[in-house]
């Protein structure tokens, strides 16, 4: 099932589940998008640090937010470039 965020409710339960499982020094730079097939998309908007999550930790976070959202079909994490998030100054 494709959730893409469908509430706000499942929105802060990922939002919460990245928080825990994401390093604080990535808090303003990551953020996680959507659920689309299984597929978590997190937006990132340094380039260095978006290389260097697909590079080193994407394994290791995938499995920490399968273990904080088990009722979250989760098999991949995509990491984008993106320019900032809403509601950021």
């Amino acid at each position: 099932k494709s959730l893409g965020l469908p509430s706000k409710r499942a929105g802060e339960r990922l939002r919460r589940a990245w928080d825990m499982a994401a390093d604080p020094a990535w808090g303003a730079t990551t953020r996680p998008l959507a659920i689309e097939g299984g597929v978590l998309r997190v937006g990132v908007t340094s380039a260095s640090l978006r290389h260097e999550l697909v590079a080193y930790h994407g394994p290791r976070l995938l499995r920490v937010l399968q273990k904080a959202l088990p009722d979250t079909p989760l098999v991949a994490l995509r990491f984008e470039d993106v320019a900032g998030f809403p509601g950021d100054a």
